[in-house]
């Protein structure tokens, strides 16, 4: 993928900026707790905006899936402003504010890391890998140090307007991810900038700018650099976000997923490759199903607007390389190459052991679902199981991608509404993903023995499921 240069590099100039008077955000479309955080911010003495991907979304009139705030207040200081807020990391020191199960994330405006000062552990002086990120800064330096220039926006709630230093307006206008600076700098620095990149591309539907684009093909071995849970978290982040499917093809393209995931890639060698989708492959190699799945995936997140657990995603990323063994084997035989299929790249990886048996739980429970039963028992059972939803939930993938019969689809899900209608509590319709295991077994009550204490732990009253980071834009 390549592009023309369709503007100038961002003017460097110290100081000025654009003032996007001519592109008021709408209040009503800006959550009302993030303007709650600007406003006591700016009533304590301190600058604060809005940030990121919550002015580049409302400027293109999409619905943002978080808000982020960056201020002159330092995170002691922002503590001090929010009784209901918690400091957060090391290597990127900001606050939580929480609202209930909603997080507001802010952070204090920063510069580019002290060029002098060498970096932890740093033996090579043409090392450029960032690892830690807490000199503070003005807006200014703020919005330099960040990594595109569609993300180097800040609004101005007081006088309703865009602040740009880094020409990113103008970018959205034109469709384009740039890097902020030199790209070879800025991709060295942080190497998961390529799959940000990559990312902003596809779900945006943008083109990557032809120099950044150069520079990430450049430095596309650096992504092994990056340690394996940012990998994983990114990569999860990239296949939730309804376009899994194109910026898979353009981390092949750039020969970027070939160094993130290489045992992954490795077990395709056998079985005609994982390349680009063309029309000239076969349609029954498992490179094909690959792409299938994935446009599924797509299908699904865009319509339902709800995103997979993390067992569902590694499901459809095994899945194509099981083939017919997901239809037609008997249970211990997919057990066995389920577990050789999967250990070795998820473990080399670092795919989170949970993840994986989900995912196997899933596998076997598709085989069940998929071979006739006549045992109603069998049935009912399997509806009781805590992995069900997300089994259901495969099922309907492996339906689209493999243009399966959707009988057995539509009795599962029969059978899935009768259970939930007999289920005490209310329906969570949340569509796989962080469900904390909806469609499980329900608890029974235990009756209070006369004489005992009625202390002890009580489970809360809210949604089950951990609470998402709001770092996701």
């Amino acid at each position: 993928m390549t592009s023309d240069n369709l503007s100038s590099e961002p003017d460097d100039t110290p100081g000025e900026h654009t003032a996007g008077k001519n592109h008021p955000l709408p209040l009503a479309d800006i959550d009302t707790e993030a303007l709650k955080v600007v406003r006591k911010l700016l009533a304590a003495n301190h600058e604060a905006y809005l940030v990121g991907g919550c002015v580049r979304d409302l400027y293109l009139n999409r619905k943002p899936k978080d808000f982020d705030v960056a201020t002159s207040a330092r995170p002691e200081q922002i503590r001090r402003v929010f009784r209901n807020s918690r400091i957060i990391g090391r290597r990127f020191k900001l606050a939580h504010v929480f609202f209930g199960s909603k997080i507001i994330e802010t952070a204090t405006f920063r510069s580019v890391p002290n060029e002098d000062a060498p970096n932890e552990g740093e033996s090579d002086d043409d090392d450029l890998l960032i690892t830690h990120d807490n000199e503070w800064g003005n807006i200014e330096q703020d919005a330099r140090r960040r990594d595109f220039t569609i993300n180097g926006l800040f609004y101005d709630i007081e006088h309703e307007e865009i602040v740009d230093f880094v020409d990113g307006v103008a970018d959205l206008d034109r469709g384009v991810v740039r890097t902020i600076g030199d790209p070879e700098v800025r991709f060295r620095e942080d190497p998961v900038r390529m799959i940000r990149a990559i990312k902003f591309a596809a779900r945006l539907d943008f083109t990557i700018e032809s120099d950044s684009w150069a520079a990430l093909l450049a430095c596309a071995p650096d992504i092994a650099r990056c340690s394996r849970a940012r990998l994983v978290e990114e990569l999860y982040k990239l296949l939730r976000g309804g376009a899994a499917k194109r910026a898979f093809e353009l981390m092949l393209e750039a020969n970027l997923f070939q160094h993130i995931w290489p045992a992954y890639m490795e077990l395709y060698d056998d079985v005609g490759g994982l390349r680009r989708p063309s029309r000239a492959q076969p349609s029954d190699q498992p490179g094909s199903l690959f792409w299938r799945y994935l446009g599924a995936l797509d299908d699904y997140v865009i319509e339902t607007g709800h995103v997979p657990s993390n067992g569902v995603i590694q499901a459809i990323l095994f899945a194509p390389l099981l083939d017919q063994l997901l239809l037609e084997a008997n249970r211990a035989e997919l057990d066995v190459r389920v577990d050789d299929l999967m250990t070795p790249p998820c473990g080399a990886l670092g795919v989170a052991r949970r993840d994986r048996e989900l995912a196997r739980q899933i596998f076997m429970a598709h085989r069940r679902m998929i071979q006739p039963s006549r045992k109603r028992g069998r049935k009912a059972s399997l509806v009781q199981r805590q992995y069900f939803h997300d089994a259901l939930l495969f099922l309907g993938f492996s339906v689209e991608a493999r243009d399966l019969d959707g009988s057995a689809l539509d009795q599962w899900r029969a059978l899935a509404v009768v259970h939930n209608s007999k289920a005490d509590g209310p329906d969570d319709d949340g569509g796989g993903g962080d469900r904390g295991g909806s469609g499980g077994q329900r608890k029974r009550k235990r009756s209070r023995r006369r004489g005992k204490s009625k202390s002890g732990p009580r489970s809360g009253g809210g949604r089950t499921g951990a609470s998402r980071s709001a770092s996701e834009s």
